[in-house]
């Protein structure tokens, strides 16, 4: 009976001690994998964009001092206008949850411009004046925006967005009203240029694909307003007032563009 115990104790000895040489070093146990972090959109960030603007704008012709006096129906242009733009953008994020918030501030180049003609209306017959032209051109030389943003996140990568706020810019306009008939030219030009303050509102996407970097689609409407100017008539360059044409220019843009933003978080 007392070698049957002491054969198994041995047994159970030799057991542990392969067991324990099966074993690796101390210090040589393998870490587990430390999680990813979550995308975090909290934070100052930079970046540029470019993009496409178009335009259904419009300009009013009204003439002086009334329609029947200046033998001329009063009119509306439709101008149509485009062009790339380009610029950059400064924004920051906070981030509560799927809930993001934050302010962004850009400005925009290279311009977008569009011209019209059309044909007046005699006041008295209400037929085009074979004779008369009406011409209009208006260019948003630059702008931008000043907006708040509220968005969601669907995934942490990825953040739908409204946004809306301030918008300004620089709109130079020209118009003019132009009869040429036996020698005889009859004009009244006027033009302005001025820095407008309007507003904007729009929507977008962006999307966190890599480790502080983003793109973003993003559109928005432009309103800054109108401006208006009067040309005095003038026949053969020769001033003749009261007779004018009051000219009033409406500037509403859409823009749609693509960017990119390095975030410091």
């Amino acid at each position: 009976m007392k070698r049957i115990v002491l054969a198994a104790a041995l047994v159970a000895l030799g057991s542990a001690s392969a067991l324990a040489a099966d074993l690796p070093p101390r210090g040589m146990y393998a870490k587990a994998p430390a999680m990813a972090a979550a995308t975090n959109w909290s934070g100052l960030y930079i970046g540029g964009n470019v993009g496409y603007g178009w335009g259904n704008n419009s300009t009013d012709f009204s003439f002086l001092p009334t329609p029947e006096e200046f033998e001329v129906n009063n009119a509306r242009l439709r101008t149509r206008s485009s062009g790339v733009i380009g610029g950059a953008q400064l924004g920051y994020n906070w981030q509560i949850g799927p809930l993001v918030t934050g302010l962004e501030a850009d400005i925009q180049g290279f311009g977008i411009k569009g011209s019209a003609r059309g044909t007046p209306i005699f006041a008295d017959r209400g037929i085009p004046d074979p004779n008369g032209v009406l011409s209009s051109e208006q260019k948003l030389s630059w702008f931008g925006t000043v907006r708040g943003r509220l968005g969601v996140t669907v995934t942490p990568d990825l953040l739908l967005y409204g946004t809306g706020g301030l918008a300004y810019g620089r709109a130079d306009a020209s118009a003019n009203w132009f009869q040429s008939s036996g020698g005889v030219q009859n004009q009244a030009p006027a033009s302005v240029s001025k820095t407008k303050i309007g507003w904007t509102a729009g929507a977008g996407a962006e999307w966190m694909f890599a480790r502080s970097w983003s793109a973003k689609l993003e559109y928005l409407y432009v309103d800054l307003g109108s401006a208006s100017a009067i040309g005095i008539e003038s026949v053969n360059q020769v001033l003749v007032p009261p007779f004018a044409a009051g000219y009033t220019w409406h500037t509403r843009e859409n823009i749609a563009r693509v960017g990119v933003n390095y975030h410091f978080n």
